[in-house]
């Protein structure tokens, strides 16, 4: 499946250090990820962590880990549950829901590099503000997906702040 004008757009032009797609269900901004996580993985260093954060630890699963198992086979492994990380294009990557402030202490004192964020409107507005706090490598980077929330939402408030911010909005 070829991909839209706009889903190239964000190929191109998300280059920021927070990346973001807002918009509709089923608008593809998801879909897309499954290409540009591979990409962002094989680009670390080794700097930081690579996290990917979702709601929670199965929302992530669900949502972006086995569809990428689907296209990418065994580049993609399984969750070690103990440990909550999974061996992804040959790096281990760490799996963390996001919906409770208390899962703030699952990233506080690591440097990350790279974190992917699904459903970001979901998590709670703590493990946001710590994540700011971690991804402080010169090569770190965002990119993440949210559908629409009130206006008044936290992740609103940082989308429209002075932030190094590329913003997407998708609509069906």
């Amino acid at each position: 499946m070829p991909f839209s004008e706009k889903q190239q757009e964000y190929l191109h032009k998300a280059t920021h250090r927070w990346n973001v797609k807002t918009g509709a269900t089923r608008s593809g901004k998801t879909f897309l990820d499954y290409f540009v996580i591979p990409k962002r993985i094989m680009k670390c260093t080794g700097a930081g962590l690579i996290v990917i954060l979702g709601n929670t630890q199965s929302t992530v699963e669900r949502n972006i880990l086995s569809p990428m198992r689907q296209l990418w086979g065994p580049l993609v492994g399984n969750v070690n549950k103990s440990t909550g990380t999974v061996k992804m294009f040959g790096h281990k990557v760490y799996v963390l829901g996001a919906d409770k402030s208390n899962q703030v202490h699952k990233i506080q004192g690591s440097g990350i590099e790279y974190c992917y964020g699904d459903e970001v409107t979901t998590w709670s507005e703590e493990v946001f503000a710590m994540l700011k706090s971690r991804l402080d490598k010169p090569n770190s980077c965002f990119d993440g997906t949210c559908n629409p929330d009130n206006p008044l939402h936290w992740f609103k408030t940082f989308l429209d702040s002075s932030a190094d911010i590329y913003q997407q909005h998708y609509e069906i």
